[in-house]
């Protein structure tokens, strides 16, 4: 069986920084969760290293519920259509 590449193993630690992000955050979060959290980032230093990049996401997207003004003006422009002759 061949063994995943670098890149889609990087993706993967990712998705798992993501979900333990979510999960850390949970007010439902048990001492289970925290102690499978706390294995699997010291399983590896890019675990480390992703999780606190999705704390740094975690924190600028609380920034902006303080600024609905300016989350509001940054949804995309409409889409203008040509009329087909």
């Amino acid at each position: 069986m061949k063994s995943p590449s670098p890149a889609q193993s990087h993706d993967t630690v990712i998705t798992e920084a993501a979900s333990w992000c979510l999960r850390m955050h949970d007010e439902a979060c048990s001492a289970e969760d925290h102690a499978a959290f706390e294995r699997w980032l010291q399983a590896d230093p890019l675990h480390t290293f992703e999780y606190a990049k999705m704390l740094e996401i975690w924190d600028l997207s609380e920034k902006l519920a303080d600024c609905p003004t300016r989350a509001k003006n940054c949804s995309p422009s409409p889409r203008l259509t040509r009329k087909v002759r």
